[in-house]
């Protein structure tokens, strides 16, 4: 019963944290932006997983798919606050990052696995 409560309470956090995450990204890149974005922070680390094949299993696959859904976050926004220097105070861009970044890393840990498990069969 406990583990269930828990579950159940991962899933609603993730599913906030979707949303807000979304909200903050449609200001920034657009609603096509926002949806893919959100997605690819979703499907990079499964694709990864499937890259890395049969070695994507275990506490290895979990930290480096919570790495990859980091980075799927981090990095554009990086690269764009490098280049571009905003202000990054009006893009909310820290406000996001504290969101989407625990958010995609959750993803990550999840998806990398199973694609490595969708690789072996």
């Amino acid at each position: 019963m406990k583990r269930t409560v828990w579950g159940t309470l991962g899933v609603v956090a993730m599913g906030a944290a979707g949303v807000a995450s979304l909200s903050l990204l449609d200001e920034w890149v657009g609603d096509w932006g926002a949806s893919l974005w959100l997605v690819g922070a979703f499907m990079v680390p499964f694709l990864t997983g499937i890259a890395w094949g049969a070695g994507a299993v275990g506490p290895r696959a979990v930290a480096a798919g919570a790495a990859v859904g980091a980075l799927v976050v981090l990095a554009p926004g990086l690269g764009y606050a490098l280049v571009r220097g905003p202000d990054l105070a009006e893009l909310r861009l820290p406000l996001l990052w504290a969101v989407f970044t625990p958010l995609a890393m959750a993803q990550g840990a999840i998806t990398l696995p199973i694609g490595g498990s969708a690789r072996r069969r």
